[in-house]
């Protein structure tokens, strides 16, 4: 049977976009509670200085708006994000930049992997790959491949991700790891979105690589 875009949207997009909305906001509350803690140091030095008769510290002043200016930049960096992932939805087949769409995802759920101890490095390929279909499932099947793979990883461990194309010249969004995945049971979950690419999941027999080849 197949399945409409609007169906599988209906289906399986609420719980993605939930799970991203919840970390972006969690992210966007630590910056607004940073911001407001250096405020109120900034405040209490000023009620220092003017009890005490003496010129505010420059030097201290200026660290503390430093640390806010990373926050303000750190807070339009996930907000741009959050209006970028929020859009996604709007074209049910488009052109999409793979690498791109690669760096999206990686920033959506920055905080998730940050939370496991796994460090995540992600290397675009020389040119552009492209892929037809929907942004918002192909979010949603990276996401996927990086929950399935970082899901028994260690601390510490060390995930690459790149694009390429493959002995077939078929575009391929390859996960690797010096650490074996888990078993190839979970690999699948992402059937219809796959479906929706013409896309296959391929896991190597040492479970330490896994591909997302498109043209299947």
């Amino acid at each position: 049977m197949k399945h409409t875009v609007q169906e599988i949207t209906d289906q399986y997009g609420p719980a993605y976009f939930g799970r991203m909305g919840a970390t972006i906001s969690h992210d966007i509350k630590n910056c607004l509670a940073i911001m407001n803690e250096n405020t109120g140091l900034m405040s209490d030095h000023l009620m220092m200085a003017q009890k005490n008769g003496v010129p505010p510290d420059i030097e201290r002043f200026s660290g503390i708006v430093q640390r806010i200016e990373k926050q303000i930049g750190r807070a339009d960096g996930i907000v741009k994000s959050l209006s970028t992932f929020s859009h996604s939805m709007d074209k049910p087949e488009q052109q999409i930049d793979l690498d791109e769409a690669v760096t999206l995802a990686l920033a959506l759920g920055a905080r998730i992997i940050a939370n496991k101890g796994i460090k995540v490095n992600h290397t675009g390929a020389a040119g552009k790959f492209y892929v037809n279909g929907s942004l918002f499932f192909l979010l949603s099947l990276i996401w996927s491949i990086l929950e399935n793979a970082t899901e028994t990883l260690a601390s510490g461990a060390v995930l690459n991700i790149s694009s390429m194309k493959d002995e077939k010249s078929r575009i391929c969004l390859s996960f690797q790891c010096e650490q074996p995945f888990v078993s190839d049971s979970g690999w699948q979950t992402s059937g219809l979105a796959l479906d929706l690419f013409q896309a296959e999941i391929v896991l190597d027999d040492q479970h330490t690589r896994v591909d997302l080849v498109f043209g299947k």
